[in-house]
């Protein structure tokens, strides 16, 4: 092999050349991309120097301590990755460490160095193993890896993946969200190498992020909907979770049983319940092309998902069933006994399954993040959520997925298009929701929604154990007796720090207020005392501001006043 023709990478740019390129951007007339671009060029010609990455330009620009406004405007041009904040807040997504799974399903895979479900080769997984599933280091990493891309990463929704959550030990289950709070409201310190704040409690630490540069103001779980009790509802809540999702997989006892999953139907209805007593955000996963089901069967159990009371999740996960090499489906697939679903009969469900998405509900991934190389049988196609839609908008077929519609994903409105705001109701679990959203008069774009329940506080389940558990969970939470609950809260676009207003930005333009008070207004019509709301711990002060103080773990206004 002749080595002399191999190219050689080219150097960095040196501080001097970024300087230029940063100053002759915001020389030029109007902050646009092409110009940008011709300023790199332009300064870069007839050097060896390669582009300058996302990281060092920001870098450059930070130091500069701008104008806000002007900084952001940069930045937008430079982000890497935009869709990583576009829905409002910066996704942080953390691995517990590998623990025993109470499931034994057939197509997960079994790694002895990750948790159950989830493969090395993952990139949240791959990060996790690299950091040893410190939950801290996780967080800190992550953020920082956002900022550096010119992400604004003040708002933090963490997620937490891993086996089944529930089933790990309460020690470690408390320890590791009370590091993930200590990381947060390290963040700023750690920025500036200033000393850090030792928090001797959750709690405490928890109080801290109140106040924190960085706020979580989200913490979603996973769990199996078996594993959903007062005593776990109680213990969610004493963590700051605000979002739950469960693996229920499949609408068919018989699918569940054939595939080894453990649960039942009756168990993800009785976790449904419980879960909107508490007022939680409730997420379901839907597994396509499982182990004795059809396309046909497929499309029928999601269809159910959304025409029975019982269910109607806020969101959904589709991950389409793959064959993995450490999944006992393997030995399914290799004996000929299991034929995944794949290709173009893949492709036309998934449009089935898409168009039958209400408004509602958010559908955030379309596949898992395996690696195609590790998928033995089944989809591997990464990019199957761009062919899906843009088959649907070929054939006319109108997409209602939330995060479709979300205003970080679509085009800008027109100066001359004004928003209205429109009350979706529907019935679900023991309660009444109301879905209020800001949306372009022809429903493309979603600019903030908020979830209402007025629950019935006098349903009782058909089903005893449920009916009994659910006085359970009324009576360990005083502060919700009589009260709607506000269930959700989110403005998209951009995410902006919390206190920061960008010129043609969606945050933090009083869309929330106008939200709130429609929601006051509904739930007091219908005759509820008070509201409450389950708030993420980083984001009490902003309801704060609207009236609400706080009860126990959630933040409540008198109606009556």
């Amino acid at each position: 092999m002749d080595y002399s023709r191999r190219r050689v990478p080219q150097p960095r740019p040196p501080d001097d050349l970024l300087e230029q390129i940063v100053q002759g951007t915001l020389d030029e007339a109007s902050l646009t991309l092409s110009a940008f671009r011709a300023v790199e060029r332009r300064v870069l010609k007839k050097t060896p120097y390669r582009f300058p990455r996302a990281p060092e330009l920001v870098k450059v620009l930070r130091a500069r301590h701008l104008d806000p406004s002007v900084e952001q405007r940069f930045l937008a041009l430079i982000r890497q990755k935009k869709v990583r904040t576009d829905s409002g807040v910066a996704p942080i997504t953390l691995l517990t460490k590998p623990y025993a799974c109470p499931g034994k399903c057939v197509y997960c895979p079994t790694e002895v160095r990750m948790p159950k479900s989830y493969i090395s080769s993952e990139p949240a997984a791959a990060r996790a193993l690299r950091l040893s599933f410190d939950p801290y280091r996780q967080v800190v990493q992550r953020v920082q890896a956002l900022e550096r891309n010119g992400h604004e990463a003040k708002k933090i929704e963490l997620i937490i993946k891993g086996g089944t959550w529930s089933a790990y030990p309460w020690a470690y289950r408390k320890w590791f969200i009370k590091r993930c709070y200590d990381a947060a409201n390290h963040l700023q310190a750690l920025g500036e190498k200033a000393k850090r704040t030792s928090y001797r409690s959750l709690a405490a630490s928890q109080q801290a992020n109140e106040e924190a540069e960085y706020r979580v103001i989200g913490l979603t779980i996973e769990t199996r909907p078996d594993w959903v009790n007062p005593q776990e509802i109680i213990r969610l809540r004493e963590l700051g979770v605000t979002r739950v999702e469960l693996g229920i997989q499949a609408l068919d006892d018989a699918i569940l049983a054939y595939t080894k999953r453990g649960h039942t139907i009756a168990d993800a209805i009785r976790a449904t319940i419980l879960l909107k007593a508490a007022a939680f955000k409730t997420d379901y996963h839907f597994m396509p092309g499982q182990p004795g089901s059809t396309p046909e069967h497929d499309i029928e159990m999601y269809r159910r998902l959304f025409a029975d009371p019982a269910f109607r999740p806020d969101m959904v996960k589709l991950y389409p069933c793959v064959v993995l090499p450490n999944a006992e489906l393997q030995e399914w697939y290799s004996a000929g006994t299991f034929k995944p679903l794949e290709g173009e009969e893949l492709i036309e469900t998934m449009i089935q399954i898409q168009s039958l998405t209400p408004l509602y509900c958010r559908v955030p991934r379309l596949i898992r993040d395996f690696p195609s190389t590790d998928i033995t049988g089944g989809n591997k196609v990464t990019n199957l959520r761009e062919e899906i839609e843009r088959r649907m908008q070929a054939r006319g077929i109108k997409i209602w997925d939330l995060r479709a519609r979300e205003a970080g994903h679509r085009p800008a409105l027109s100066p001359d298009v004004v928003p209205q705001l429109f009350v979706e109701r529907y019935e679900n679990a023991g309660g009444t929701e109301y879905f209020l959203s800001i949306e372009d008069p022809d429903r493309t774009t979603v600019l903030a929604f908020l979830r209402l329940r007025l629950p019935d506080h006098d349903f009782v389940p058909e089903d005893a154990k449920a009916a009994k558990m659910l006085v359970q969970v009324r009576e360990a939470f005083p502060e919700l007796h009589g009260a709607a609950f506000i269930r959700e809260v989110h403005t998209y676009g951009q995410a902006l720090a919390l206190n920061q207003i960008k010129g043609d930005a969606v945050q933090h333009r009083g869309l929330g207020k106008q939200l709130l008070q429609k929601a006051e207004s509904i739930a007091k019509e219908h005759g509820y005392a008070s509201i409450a709301v389950i708030s993420g711990i980083g984001v009490r002060a902003y309801y704060r501001q609207h009236g609400y103080g706080q009860k126990g773990t959630y933040m409540v206004k008198n109606l009556s006043l």
